[in-house]
């Protein structure tokens, strides 16, 4: 750099103050020109900018994961004080970030008002408005297959958009309906899949899934779990009966999907493992969450040794949070290239992958 008016660089070595004068006198030798202290600090400004133009990135470092997901586990019987702790885990594992969609699924026994009141507990965490969910026979975290209560927040680049039906003129017109309710909110391009859960009882789940797929398209990619006996349903904070809830997310991801089946406790849970590693892919190093959909008949061929299939999945995809759930029929296509299915007594396993 040259100082205008001398042809000679400047250097800091060569800057002398004159504090009487609030003045700067740049040499060597042959410099004779004096400058003001606005001069310098000019110069200063110049090079502190370029050499901060010029610092190369840190090794190492990388950009924000466009998908963070953090789940919460309770095991308590009081319905609020279980949904709150689990829904306050959750959202400590966001770190910070602010959560787009909240999911609850729930082994807690009781009617209604019990599972309101689980909502009041989650609500006192998180925006009711963002709240969806079903009950189960019980929650899959990757902390525990057993408990009452389970909680997954999802922040970063995406978008959640849920829509509820009842069950008028069927679970395929259910699903149609929800189909044209979500259809405005698919984008040309990106991430997207749908979750589907609530009153589809195997094998009303597959008629689910048609009547969703015939619009939104044949292999439009889809994945989720009959509530329980098919009984409660969860809805932007509200709790519904006979109805069925499709939860759109899409964003800055893409999924891997399995859906595998498996006879007596090595059987299910062998074929626990092979679903999350086929889901999962080549690209398990970018893996943000694995959704487990689970039979309850599964869980009870498992019985006590139910902590194998959770610990199957845990090698299979790592330190990945685990959400999920024992329901009553499950859903998604049995590989990438396959059109989502509504099925019975398999796991069905869905990989988000970050971009």
């Amino acid at each position: 750099m040259s100082v205008p008016g001398n042809e000679a660089p400047v250097s800091a070595a060569h800057v002398r103050v004159d504090t009487r004068r609030h003045q700067v006198a740049l040499w060597p030798h042959v410099l004779t020109r004096r400058y003001t202290m606005r001069d310098v600090v000019r110069i200063c400004l110049v090079c502190a900018v370029f050499a901060g133009l010029m610092m190369p990135t840190a090794p190492g470092a990388a950009a924000a994961p466009a998908v963070v997901a953090g789940t919460g586990h309770s095991a308590l019987k009081d319905a609020g004080k279980a949904g709150e702790e689990a829904a306050t885990k959750a959202k400590a594992a966001l770190g910070g970030q602010a959560a787009k969609v909240v999911i609850v699924f729930d082994s807690l026994p009781g009617k209604v008002p019990v599972k309101e009141k689980l909502l009041a507990g989650v609500g006192k965490v998180f925006d009711a408005s963002i709240v969806y969910g079903c009950s189960a026979y019980d929650p899959i975290t990757q902390e525990s297959n057993f408990g009452t209560v389970g909680v997954l927040a999802i922040a970063g680049k995406i978008k959640a958009t849920g829509e509820a039906s009842d069950l008028e003129g069927g679970h395929e017109a259910c699903g149609k309906r929800i189909g044209e309710a979500l259809k405005p909110s698919v984008p040309e391009k990106g991430g997207r899949v749908v979750l589907l859960f609530g009153s589809c009882h195997v094998p009303a789940d597959d008629k689910l899934v048609k009547g969703v797929c015939s619009v939104l398209g044949e292999k439009f990619p889809a994945a989720g779990a009959a509530a329980s006996k098919g009984e409660f349903a969860y809805c932007k904070g509200k709790v519904l009966r006979k109805s069925n809830i499709g939860l759109l997310l899409t964003g800055a991801f893409k999924c891997g999907f399995a859906t595998k089946d498996g006879k007596g406790i090595e059987g299910v849970v062998s074929s626990a493992r092979d679903a999350v590693v086929q889901a999962a892919g080549a690209d398990k190093s970018k893996a943000a969450l694995l959704f487990a959909f689970d039979c309850g008949g599964r869980r009870g061929t498992l019985k006590q040794d139910r902590a194998k299939e959770l610990e199957a999945m845990r090698e299979a995809i790592g330190k990945v949070p685990i959400f999920g759930f024992y329901g009553s029929g499950e859903i998604g296509p049995k590989d990438n290239n396959s059109p989502a299915r509504g099925v019975g007594y398999h796991i069905a396993a869905c990989v988000i992958i970050s971009d």
